[in-house]
């Protein structure tokens, strides 16, 4: 990794310990010669300018929105875990100054994480996206209401599902909303998609993991099917659908460098953000 002079700072002012946290971090790189551009999760996001990397302090939500805002800039993110479970964080708090130091030296490994690309298609024409996640595309009726879905697979039908919706996740995105809604674990260097059903009518409808070479389609409409459904990206971009709208899932063009410790083991992760093996 080349030498670190320049870092977009992403984070939350709305957390009191999270600002702490993002205002030593850039005091601590200032006082080493490195340009810090700060960017508040919680307010209008401007285009970020170009850097050599980009830092998210806060909880995994935060290293969310900032992969989204610069997977296409191709610069590497170094999570900062200020938040709960912090899978996407390369850096405790406890360790942060030690870490920091590691990081501007170019010792952090680049782990390469897919994400995917969702857009929506009305009549023959484009109406949303094609907009990136690194977790999930998540289509929900916004009151409690189930409803149809139908989706296929490339060019080959797959079923019509009834539920309260569906999650298309990746892998990063396993240990996320599709883990709690009892979908698979996949390893992040799989190149596949977790088709996930949100609490199907059908007990036979359960998640699948299917190639990402192939895009993902998804209608909802007809009878059973509320005029209230929305997609949602990563939980915290939506768009509101209508009757018949297609929404297509394909792999996202570009990968996210996560920058995580050279001792860096996934499984390690696992068993202490999931507390396996803890009697």
């Amino acid at each position: 990794m080349k030498k670190i002079r320049s870092v977009l700072l992403f984070y939350n002012s709305k957390r009191r310990k999270t600002a702490a946290l993002a205002a030593g971090t850039a005091r601590f790189l200032a006082a080493r010669k490195v340009r810090v551009v700060s960017l508040c999760v919680n307010e209008p996001c401007p285009v970020p300018p170009r850097a050599d990397a980009a830092i998210s302090v806060g909880g995994d939500g935060t290293a969310l929105f900032a992969a989204r805002h610069i997977v296409d800039k191709g610069m590497p993110l170094l999570g900062i875990n200020a938040g709960g479970l912090g899978f996407l964080s390369g850096l405790e708090p406890r360790d942060l100054k030690a870490g920091l130091v590691e990081f501007l030296a170019g010792r952090f490994e680049v782990k390469p994480r897919s994400l995917l690309s969702a857009s929506v298609r009305r009549g023959g024409r484009r109406v949303f996206g094609p907009q990136p996640a690194l977790n999930d595309c998540v289509l929900r009726a916004s009151e409690a209401r189930a409803f149809t879905l139908e989706v296929s697979c490339g060019r080959e039908f797959l079923s019509s599902y009834f539920g309260d919706g569906m999650i298309i996740s990746t892998p990063t995105g396993s240990t996320a909303y599709s883990l709690a809604a009892m979908g698979p674990i996949a390893h992040p260097s799989l190149d596949v998609f977790i088709i996930n059903p949100i609490c199907p009518h059908t007990l036979t409808h359960r998640p699948m993991v299917v190639p990402a070479a192939k895009p993902v389609t998804l209608k909802a409409g007809g009878v059973r099917a509320p005029m209230n459904i929305d997609l949602c990206l990563d939980g915290q971009e939506s768009f509101h659908l209508e009757d018949r709208d297609a929404v297509i899932v394909r792999r996202h063009p570009r990968l996210l460098r996560l920058l995580v410790p050279p001792d860096f083991s996934w499984f390690t992760v696992l068993r202490r953000k999931l507390s396996w093996g803890e009697r």
